[in-house]
């Protein structure tokens, strides 16, 4: 039994890793897939830090990646491999922005994080 599960488990983070599970689809890149989204959707309100968060191109990953929310420290914006525990997607924006990304823009994101969060 935990052969079975330990096999499964394996075959799961292989997929993530190389895409969606399932579909042949390469997982998102931050460079090509993500980083545009951001700069479509999100510059405008979050350039040079502000409020707490600067997403402009050559900025935002370091930003992202294992760093903590500066509204909820408990929680890390963006952690690798767990979608469902990064804050960016767990606590998307106030209600009046929560329009600006679609859910292809959060898939994206969110398939993203589930392959590794790489910086590529």
């Amino acid at each position: 039994m935990i052969a079975a599960l330990v096999a499964g488990a394996v075959v799961l983070g292989t997929a993530l890793v190389l895409g969606r599970a399932g579909t042949g689809v390469a997982a998102p890149r931050f460079s090509a897939d993500v980083q545009p989204i951001f700069d479509r959707k999100c510059v405008a309100c979050h350039p040079v830090a502000y409020p707490y968060l600067d997403l402009r191109r050559g900025r935002s990953y370091r930003e992202l990646y294992r760093v903590s929310a500066a509204t909820k420290p408990a929680f890390e914006r963006v952690v690798p491999g767990l979608p469902e525990l990064s804050y960016m997607l767990v606590h998307p924006p106030d209600p009046s922005n929560r329009d600006l990304l679609t859910e292809e823009d959060e898939r994206v994101i969110s398939d993203w994080i589930a392959a590794g969060a790489r910086n590529d």
